[in-house]
């Protein structure tokens, strides 16, 4: 009798002790985010220099695609340089200690393209791809806060959120190869009207890339390799500073742009809300003041 009742003790005890510990691996606990208002400091023109639509000159590719899509679709989250996460989109998350379950809370009064607020709605129809993609699916809570749900631990999870984009939500509209400036964005006005992309391959030749240069033509232009020695004396002379990326390319940026800071790691993660045209050249500061 007496063993009986110890093992049913035992039974329960282990009972309690496995949804303890099931109750403690669900718990969300808060990840923290930094607002990120300084990753958006507003241009400073002086008046009518807002109005200035720019040409730049890069060759096509899935980088040029990623620098133009950061401009007009923005991320949940996103890695400072310092390894810290900052909320974009994304004003709270929350995970559970097993990794299984994820709740977003979406920041208010961020306004879209389209003239509507972003909502959790609308992040799970932009997300829900994704997650489907990797095995998981997008529950919408309540009207500001959703939530992902996955079979097994997924520890990628913060990278996936700083990667996947919500179309509509940047300070510019994208057409193409051309960004328009988004007049609603929750963070002010943009300090460029427009930027145009042209990428033809044929004013990536050593004499036609120098002359448009020496010509000051573009806002910046990306150095197309090898380039004869006189062409290059010309470019030496045009109102334009080198900026050498990591990866090897090297970005040639008119004295005219203001606080045009590229990210020498990953260019393609650049910001253009901050940057104007003045109406002087200035000499080269590193640091874009």
């Amino acid at each position: 009798m007496r063993v009986r009742l110890a093992l049913s003790i035992a039974l329960v005890l282990a009972a309690l002790a496995a949804g303890g510990y099931l109750a403690y691996q669900n718990t969300l606990v808060p990840i923290p985010l930094s607002e990120g208002r300084e990753r958006y400091v507003k241009a400073n023109p002086e008046f009518g220099e807002d109005l200035a639509r720019l040409e730049v000159l890069m060759p096509a590719g899935p980088g040029l695609d990623a620098l133009l899509a950061g401009q007009s679709e923005l991320t949940l989250i996103e890695e400072s340089s310092t390894g810290a996460w900052v909320g974009q989109l994304a004003s709270g998350l929350q995970a559970t200690r097993h990794g299984r379950r994820w709740r977003i809370t979406v920041r208010t009064g961020w306004r879209m393209h389209d003239g509507s607020t972003l909502d959790a709605a609308r992040v799970a129809t932009a997300l829900n791809a994704e997650v489907q993609r990797v095995g998981g699916e997008v529950r919408v809570i309540d009207p500001m806060i959703l939530e992902l749900q996955f079979k097994s631990r997924q520890d990628g999870t913060l990278g996936w959120l700083s990667r996947w984009r919500v179309p509509g939500t940047g300070p510019f509209r994208r057409q193409g190869n051309t960004l328009t400036r988004f007049d609603g964005f929750i963070h002010g006005r943009a300090g460029i009207a427009a930027l145009a992309v042209v990428t033809d391959p044929a004013l990536m030749e050593s004499r036609a890339w120098a002359g448009s240069l020496a010509s000051a033509r573009w806002a910046w232009t990306v150095y197309p390799g090898k380039v004869a020695p006189e062409d290059m004396a010309k470019v030496r002379l045009a109102p334009y500073d080198e900026f050498r990326m990591k990866d090897g390319s090297v970005w040639f940026l008119s004295r005219r742009l203001r606080r045009l800071r590229p990210d020498a790691g990953d260019w393609t993660r650049t910001r253009l809300f901050g940057v104007w045209k003045g109406a002087m050249d200035l000499p080269y500061d590193p640091l874009g003041m």
